[in-house]
């Protein structure tokens, strides 16, 4: 199994920044890159809701949430229909607070794929999505003391 994991401290209580990453539906209001997807569900908050980028296209991706712990600060999502040679995908987007006025997102994805699936992945992926909009939060709230990949 593949992991990408990218993460950020940044300068704000945990739930700010939750308040705003945990919104399923709102990925395109803190990811620079990220347009508003269209929703297929009840409810963002709820297990099975779906966001669908390029909804109707050639290109349109599907991300299903499977379970948002508002107490955790944790989003867990798939893509039912990857765009890339992988099976088995599974996301966690989480805010873990460090002390009152700083936190870490996380950011991690797991998959399986080949070793060079995996590798080109890991930057366009990992660099290119997740680092991105790990970046942006960063900007928006703060750098904290310290930023890994």
């Amino acid at each position: 199994m593949a992991t990408l994991r990218r993460s950020v401290e940044v300068a704000a209580p945990a739930a700010d920044v939750w308040t705003l990453v945990g919104d399923f539906s709102a990925i395109h209001r803190w990811h620079p890159q990220v347009s508003a997807p269209t929703l297929r569900g009840a409810s963002p908050h709820t297990p099975g809701a779906e966001r669908v980028f390029g909804a109707g296209t050639e290109e349109e991706l599907v991300e299903r949430l499977v379970e948002r712990d508002e107490s955790a600060r944790r989003l867990v999502y798939t893509m039912p229909d990857p765009p890339f040679p992988i099976t088995n995908h599974r996301a966690v987007l989480e805010v873990v607070p460090r002390d009152d006025r700083h936190c870490t997102v996380v950011w991690t994805a797991m998959f399986d794929c080949s070793p060079e699936t995996a590798r080109e992945l890991e930057s366009v992926i990992g660099d290119g999505v997740f680092a991105v909009g790990l970046n942006a939060l960063a900007e928006r709230y703060g750098r904290g003391a310290s930023a890994s990949g």
